[in-house]
């Protein structure tokens, strides 16, 4: 998988969430991806986790 369909794949989750959100009145408690990282393996992986709190978790192993 590429960094482009990375971030396809990330605005597509991030339109299903909204979706599924307006259909129950309230985006409210919902886990909405925010962002792609890449893994160690060479893949990427979609994550709601902030920037600087993944580098702090990062850094801290």
């Amino acid at each position: 998988m590429s960094s482009r369909n990375a971030e396809k794949a990330l605005g597509r989750a991030q339109a299903k969430r909204s979706r599924r959100g307006d259909a129950a009145g309230s985006r409210r408690g919902l886990k909405i991806e925010h962002r792609v990282h890449a893994c160690d393996f060479g893949g990427f992986h979609l994550t709601s986790e902030s920037r600087a709190s993944f580098e702090n978790r990062a850094v801290c192993k």
